[in-house]
């Protein structure tokens, strides 16, 4: 049934019996509101800084992308012997 067939069938209805659907709605929306207002847990996230501390330990990683950056740039005296595009050594293969 769609909400204009509802509708019609609702306003034809007698007043005492749509003010009675009127409000049997409104209960149950009060109800579903009730389900989403209970009290939510706090996500506990997972410390990725002391992870990558644990992995990694004290060292530094290089930012690739603006080395690639740097790369492309200012290309060095190899790439423009061999006539190369790529800026990364891997991409050829």
């Amino acid at each position: 049934m769609s909400a204009v067939e509802l509708l019609r069938r609702v306003k034809a209805l007698p007043v005492r019996e749509r003010q009675k659907f009127v409000l049997a709605v409104l209960t149950l929306e009060e109800v579903a509101v009730g389900h989403g207002q209970r009290k939510s847990r706090r996500v506990k996230w997972p410390d990725v800084e002391a992870r990558a501390k644990r992995i990694f330990g004290d060292r530094v990683l290089p930012n690739l992308v603006l080395v690639e950056r740097e790369e492309a740039a200012s290309p060095g005296p190899n790439r423009l012997k061999a006539g190369l595009q790529t800026s990364h050594p891997r991409a050829s293969r």
